[in-house]
């Protein structure tokens, strides 16, 4: 297994703007719909912003870097070449000792990295709230760690929102790009990944046949890799907690490991809490259960986040089609909730998309009838937060006890 932090001096990259999160020619009017959002891939006229809107608000400073590992005992199983091995792109979020004067990092560090595709040259130059390489905060104990698992065809700063919030309230988080169904094309090693095998069906034009087969893809072809991918960032994390000479030597608390994603991710974040008896606690949000959890259950504490809008067919005559596709999600959902052990807590937000799980509404117009996207940030980061400091840190909160007065959009279920 290799490793290579990627440095200060690599060019920013730019910014994704309204592509259809999740697709990667998965189920593609199905999941741009439940995204909420077309299937054109930017939003003509519209001025990205020079930073991110939304801000932690937690005591910490956060500090940002990344890392290339390299899993030489993993062949590329989307590639037909046996000298490829896995490689997955890791940005970290952590808690940081202020740094006055220090720059904020990029959104997106390398334009190299995506190619030549113009969705990620719309918005040059946008700055998170993180310093780059800032040092970890100064502390005699150790920090409860997360993994956030990106949506299908989403990189891994996707839920920055989210990522920056925890990490303002002492978390480690960690998060890896999936290459096969991310936009990530070269590596700062100079491997360029390109797909030759295992790939996404082509469409037919008939929606309920697409979509079918495209899970049928996901759940044979990809979601296996997505769960071998978490369960080596877990290994990496132990070998950098265990390695001396890096900044997080010994600092991470491997015994309070939670993990969360968004749509596939959130999917996988779910499964792991079943298979890998290191993560202790797990959060879907907004995704579509994959794998056999729903069928087993689990014994490990989960949150299932719902986005409460009307989700619509492309077509009309699609509806009915759509109408039970998201009824058999719903009844996987119910499955899992029958079959687990643990505390379990299922929560809707009124008037929210699909991408209000996502970095996405930061850039692109929301439609009318949407709540506010900080609104929903707010929300979201909320629940994550009581959710993960009760059952990684030991703290009760009120959020998770009955529907709050605070959150009057929040539709609250409970064990």
């Amino acid at each position: 297994m290799k490793t290579s932090p990627v440095g200060k001096e690599r060019k920013s990259l730019k910014l994704i703007t309204r592509s259809a999160c999740g697709v990667a020619a998965v189920a593609f009017a199905f999941v741009a719909v439940m995204a909420g959002m077309p299937a054109t891939p930017a939003v003509q006229g519209q001025k990205p912003p020079g930073e991110l809107a939304s801000k932690p608000t937690g005591p910490h400073n956060v500090g940002m870097r990344e890392y290339l590992w390299i899993d030489d005992k993993r062949e590329e199983s989307f590639t037909r070449d046996p000298a490829d091995h896995r490689h997955l792109l890791v940005r970290v979020w952590y808690p940081a000792e202020p740094t006055p004067g220090g720059d904020r990092a990029l959104y997106i560090r390398d334009i190299n990295e995506f190619g030549e595709k113009p969705i990620f040259r719309s918005a040059a130059n946008v700055k998170t709230n993180a310093v780059l390489d800032a040092p970890l905060l100064k502390t005699k104990g150790t920090f409860p760690v997360l993994v956030y698992q990106p949506g299908g065809g989403a990189p891994r700063f996707i839920a920055s929102f989210e990522t920056e919030q925890m990490a303002s309230y002492g978390y480690v988080v960690f998060s890896a790009d999936h290459a096969g169904l991310s936009q990530t094309v070269l590596f700062p090693d100079g491997y360029k990944f390109q797909a030759d095998q295992h790939v996404a069906p082509t469409p037919t034009g008939k929606f309920r046949d697409d979509a079918m087969a495209s899970f049928d893809w996901l759940e044979k072809q990809v979601f296996p890799t997505w769960t071998a991918d978490a369960r080596f960032t877990l290994d990496k994390i132990e070998e950098i907690n265990r390695t001396p000479g890096n900044s997080f030597y010994e600092k991470l608390d491997l015994n309070r490991i939670g993990m969360m994603g968004w749509s596939f991710g959130g999917a996988t974040a779910i499964q792991m809490s079943r298979d890998d008896k290191r993560v202790k606690a797990a959060i879907d949000h907004d995704g579509r259960l994959f794998g056999d959890v729903s069928d087993r259950g689990t014994s490990r504490p989960f949150m299932l986040m719902h986005h409460g809008g009307v989700d619509k067919a492309p077509k009309p005559e699609d509806q009915k089609d759509m109408d039970q596709l998201l009824e058999m999600m719903k009844g996987y959902d119910r499955s899992l909730i029958q079959h687990s052990s643990g505390d379990w807590y299922d929560v809707t937000i009124a008037k929210t998309g699909h991408g209000h799980f996502s970095d996405y509404l930061l850039f692109i117009p929301r439609k009318p009838e949407e709540l506010d996207p900080l609104r929903g940030y707010e929300i979201i980061n909320g629940y994550t937060l009581a959710f993960f400091d009760k059952y990684l840190n030991g703290k009760e909160s009120d959020l998770l006890k009955s529907a709050s007065n605070k959150y009057p959009e929040v539709t609250f279920k409970r064990k």
